[in-house]
């Protein structure tokens, strides 16, 4: 039997409830709740004494959290993690403990970004440049908490989508692979093990170098994309990149790779992919997020052609993988 549809004023309270939800998430998360709590059950009086809260008001807030499935109580006012809690402890597999302080926590730059998202409404602006007086990327070194906790959130979310990728395309034609601001190699040593014959080339700023995996065939070089990018390879890889971007800036990364790559090479740009029409799709949520804190976007298979033509390549195939992510290839021309 279908679920009956929520009437308007049912829609728009449900909205509001994700919100205080969210906010009650954050706050959990803040206080290390789920890693008390792997030690065992606990009375909420022993969790307000180690978290220096109010115990009243931490029960309601537990009370409240327990009723979406993130704890319940063992017995009266002792509380358990669930497995979606679990979730939220620092260092376990999968864990979204990061992810949570990134988006949600105050300090860290998206939620106060997200605070002043009708600013970035009326002038195009990123509201966080506005909050702070300077960009993003500004914000990450000059706070270690916020680079810390978006670097993390950025790894513990893109877990699966990895090997959906590397899963999803023929990485084996190509001999020598390189992943353009691949961070720390993760995209690019999976790509790897799954294609023995290949040797890899992770470029990305000279200080990533230190914290990138090492992988018998795949070599770090140093540098800035918006400048030039190595030679010589057969693939050239662009994940998670050009949606951080305008399309002026979005242009000069995709021509510093034209410049580079012979006629044979491919460039696979992985990206979420807006579908036309009105259905729910997380990229046009993230599009959101890249509004009020960067001065990049979300875009459709239209746009990426548009952009990709531009900078001189032609796009051939758009390769759906088993996550949000999408392989747009495009070669030379």
């Amino acid at each position: 039997m279908q679920n009956k549809k929520s009437a308007p004023n049912e829609q728009i309270f449900s909205i509001v409830l994700g919100f205080w939800q969210a906010r009650a998430l954050a706050v959990a998360t803040e206080l290390g709740l789920p890693d008390l709590l792997a030690e065992g059950p606990l009375h909420v009086d022993e969790l307000a004494s180690r978290t220096k809260t109010n115990a009243s008001a931490l029960f309601r807030l537990l009370r409240a959290l327990e009723s979406i499935g993130i704890f319940t109580q063992a017995s009266p006012r002792v509380f358990v993690n669930t497995a979606t809690s679990e979730s939220l402890r620092k260092g376990v597999s999968g864990s979204q403990w990061a992810s949570v302080l990134h988006s949600l926590s105050k300090g860290n730059g998206p939620f106060e970004a997200w605070g002043e998202l009708e600013y970035a409404v009326r002038t195009g602006e990123p509201s966080l440049d506005k909050i702070y007086g300077h960009d993003f990327w500004e914000l990450l070194r000059r706070n270690p908490q916020a680079n810390a906790a978006m670097n993390e959130a950025m790894r513990s979310m893109s877990g699966a989508m990895t090997v959906a990728v590397t899963a999803a395309y023929k990485w084996s034609q190509f001999p020598v692979i390189a992943d353009i601001g691949g961070g720390i190699g993760t995209q690019l040593a999976s790509i790897l093990d799954a294609s023995p014959s290949s040797k890899g080339i992770l470029f990305d700023q000279p200080r990533v170098g230190a914290e990138s995996i090492s992988h018998n065939r795949m070599e770090f070089i140093g540098g800035d994309f918006l400048e030039s990018v190595p030679t010589g390879a057969d693939a050239y890889l662009l994940r998670w990149i050009l949606h951080d971007w305008a399309d002026m800036e979005a242009a000069a990364i995709l021509g510093s790779l034209r410049r580079a790559m012979k006629p044979t090479a491919r460039l696979i740009v992985i990206e979420l992919v807006i579908p036309e029409g009105p259905a729910l799709h997380f990229g046009k949520w993230t599009d959101l997020q890249m509004l009020v804190a960067l001065r990049g976007r979300e875009r459709t298979e239209t746009e990426y052609r548009a952009l990709l033509t531009a900078a001189g390549f032609d796009l051939q195939e758009v390769v759906a993988t088993a996550s949000p992510l999408s392989l747009l290839v495009a070669k030379p021309v």
